[in-house]
């Protein structure tokens, strides 16, 4: 990782230009380098070699960034040819009338001269300076482009993520304000003890759970405070919660059980209040990596609740979130048990 983002760096970062740049003229002009430094033989100034140098930059610079951004990358990929062909033939053309001049032939030397075979060695030799340019500019362009991808897909990803956390605020804050309602119009006791649930309960939900992540066990009590008050408005209800210490050191999403717990709570109070009481079940268990949660709940109109239970938006919301954070590291199961009865069983793999 350290090597790649090294690599992107010295590729994209403004204060590598003039390091790059060199290091590729560097290794163009190779041999004239090793030359200058006395390490061969081969080198020799001449104004054939300056001149031939800044043919070598109009070469390269007019193609990287005229060229290619006018016409390969917007796909013109003919003209672009075309117009590089001519580039390449004009560059080996000036060469030949520079060297020419300054070192001209004799007639005797002309005719031992193959003029077609020196000419496509010549443009052999400008396509191997401008090759290396070309493939390192579309590199950088590709790399870009994978790299702007990326960021909008996590962009993309981050607000999905977002505009599903923001959902459940609502639908959590409209079921607790109606459970208080409920609760004021019986003139019971217990508003001033369900007001101050509620409000530590959002407080977890404007502070807490703005994190990606949060410790399973707060999350966990934010869920007994919830169930707690939905006892507190039902007179006839109750729930049990059971977890092992391993979830301990456990960390999850937030908010993301409280749909679930919720449904239950919702299609437990179809119960005949009068028969049986409203019950909600709460399991969790984390074994090798694996965090399973249960949610049982008893409910009263079996056929009404099989229609319509697991349809509503915070079932809903769940699975969508499920689907961003944990894609393929997921499973999720509805049982009917009995007749009137429901269970979730939620597995996430948090490896």
């Amino acid at each position: 990782m350290e090597i790649q983002g090294f690599s992107k760096s010295f590729l994209f970062d403004k204060k590598y230009f003039l390091l790059r740049h060199l290091l590729f003229w560097s290794f163009i002009y190779l041999d004239e380098i090793t030359g200058l430094l006395g390490l061969s033989s081969h080198f020799h100034f001449d104004w054939v070699l300056a001149c031939s140098f800044l043919l070598d930059l109009f070469l390269v610079y007019f193609n990287i960034y005229y060229l290619i951004p006018r016409f390969l990358l917007k796909g013109k990929v003919l003209v672009y040819a075309v117009a590089t062909l001519a580039q390449l033939l004009f560059v080996v053309y000036i060469n030949d009338i520079v060297s020419e001049y300054f070192f001209p032939l004799t007639e005797e030397e002309w005719e031992e001269v193959d003029v077609l075979f020196s000419y496509l060695h010549h443009f052999l030799l400008q396509l191997g300076v401008l090759f290396p340019a070309i493939a390192i500019k579309l590199i950088k362009h590709n790399w870009s482009n994978v790299e702007t991808l990326k960021e909008l897909n996590r962009m993309q990803y981050d607000s999905e993520l977002d505009k599903l956390k923001k959902q459940v605020n609502p639908h959590f804050l409209f079921n607790s304000l109606n459970a208080i309602y409920i609760q004021a119009k019986q003139k019971s006791d217990k508003v001033p003890a369900s007001i101050m649930a509620l409000s530590e309960l959002m407080r977890y939900q404007t502070y807490d759970s703005q994190q990606k992540k949060v410790q399973l066990v707060k999350e966990l009590e934010f869920l007994m405070n919830y169930l707690e008050m939905e006892k507190m408005r039902r007179e006839n209800f109750d729930y049990n919660i059971d977890f092992n210490t391993s979830i301990q050191n456990v960390k999850i999403e937030p908010l993301l059980i409280l749909p679930l717990v919720e449904n239950a709570c919702k299609y437990s109070q179809q119960i005949d209040s009068n028969a049986n009481p409203s019950q909600v079940n709460l399991k969790l268990r984390f074994t090798e990596g694996n965090l399973s949660v249960s949610i049982e709940n008893n409910i009263g109109n079996a056929v009404q609740a099989a229609q319509d239970k697991y349809s509503g938006n915070g079932q809903s919301n769940v699975l969508k979130r499920l689907k961003l954070l944990y894609p393929k590291k997921h499973t999720f199961k509805v049982q009917s048990a009995e007749t009137d009865s429901y269970k979730v069983i939620l597995t996430i793999s948090t490896d």
